[in-house]
């Protein structure tokens, strides 16, 4: 048998049926220090059960008061974030359309490309030892320089058949 219960066993005592707590209970009725703490802890619990904390009369409207003001500041907020939220959707919408519409104005007029006529080109029979690769010499078509695929990418940026009437002086030379 123990010779005195700890403040954990006594609480634990406090809490139980009455029936299931007879040994510590015979303990406390012959040993006076344990009843004294069990007492005192018995005390405490119940005075703990009792306790209400006082408040002012105008406490409860304080606090409503309090949660009111919270709530109109984040409609406040939500309302506020939401204009922003407009005003930033419609200044995108007009970004977007501005470019749309200045890339359609500066954008080329697309111009047909003048079809080059080709000579036909005089035939020679090949040796027998380049036949592959006179075959594919005489598939070339000679073109205009000033309509190959290079210069087509950068029609937008240089309107090149200017340069060749630019560059021509009146005696007939392609010199600068």
């Amino acid at each position: 048998m123990k010779q005195h219960f700890s403040e954990a066993d006594l609480l634990e005592t406090y809490y139980t049926q009455p029936g299931e707590s007879m040994p510590v209970m015979m303990h406390l009725a012959s040993c006076s220090d344990c009843a004294a703490r069990y007492d005192r802890l018995e005390r405490k619990l119940r005075e703990a059960a009792t306790c209400t904390p006082s408040r002012p009369e105008t406490f409860w409207t304080r606090q409503r008061m309090s949660v009111m003001r919270k709530i109109d500041t984040h409609r406040e907020q939500s309302r506020r974030a939401f204009r922003t939220f407009r005003v930033a959707a419609a200044a995108a919408l007009a970004f977007v359309l501005g470019g749309a519409v200045v890339y359609k104005s500066v954008e080329p007029a697309l111009q047909q490309a003048p079809v080059v006529m080709a000579r036909p080109s005089v035939r020679v029979a090949p040796a027998p030892a380049t036949m592959a690769k006179a075959s594919d010499d005489t598939t070339q078509v000679a073109r205009d320089p000033w309509q190959s695929d290079e210069l087509k990418d950068f029609h937008g940026v240089v309107q090149w058949e200017s340069w060749v009437a630019d560059s021509q002086n009146p005696n007939g030379d392609n010199s600068l």
